[in-house]
């Protein structure tokens, strides 16, 4: 039996105290990524949509490490204010890009807080060989969910930081 090296999807969830509509607001600004993603240190919107909306795309420019630094065009699928926020990232001509993932995010009135919980989904793997050799190169794509849950615990901190001052 070998191990299986890639999960297709996950999700880590997390208590928040802040209302879903301002938990949301932060979620679905995705110009405000880089104040908690580790990877992801940037985006703006793309085009005359309105940000946020179902359909808007972005770019979202990631580094991973000291050498690696891409971008991915991203598009809106899923924005209910106060519930529910998805996008996925959209398979390129470019044979290193040619998979996607949807990263979506549930809100959940939790006590006097948010219950929110992070999930992805890989719907196109990467080609082969190239999964192995980004398995070589960027292991922590193995399994996202470490950096979701190190994400998330960032989202806390500034919102309940926000909150109390």
């Amino acid at each position: 039996m070998t191990a299986r090296p890639w999960r297709t999807g996950g999700s880590v969830s997390i208590h928040i105290e802040a209302t879903p509509d301002e938990v949301y607001a932060h979620i679905s600004d995705v110009t405000r990524i880089g104040e908690r993603s580790p990877e992801c240190h940037s985006a703006e919107w793309l085009d005359a949509a309105t940000p946020g909306t179902v359909g808007a795309r972005f770019r979202g420019h990631n580094r991973s490490g000291p050498a690696a630094r891409w971008s991915r065009t991203c598009e809106v699928i899923d924005a209910v204010p106060g519930r529910s926020f998805a996008f996925r990232t959209l398979p390129q001509r470019d044979p290193t890009r040619r998979d996607s993932t949807i990263w979506a995010y549930q809100l959940q009135p939790g006590g006097t807080g948010t219950q929110l919980t992070h999930s992805y989904e890989i719907t196109m793997m990467p080609l082969q060989p190239l999964r192995a050799l980004y398995g070589i190169l960027q292991p922590q794509h193995r399994d996202m969910r470490p950096q979701m849950l190190q994400s998330l615990q960032t989202l806390k901190a500034l919102l309940e930081h926000h909150s109390h001052h």
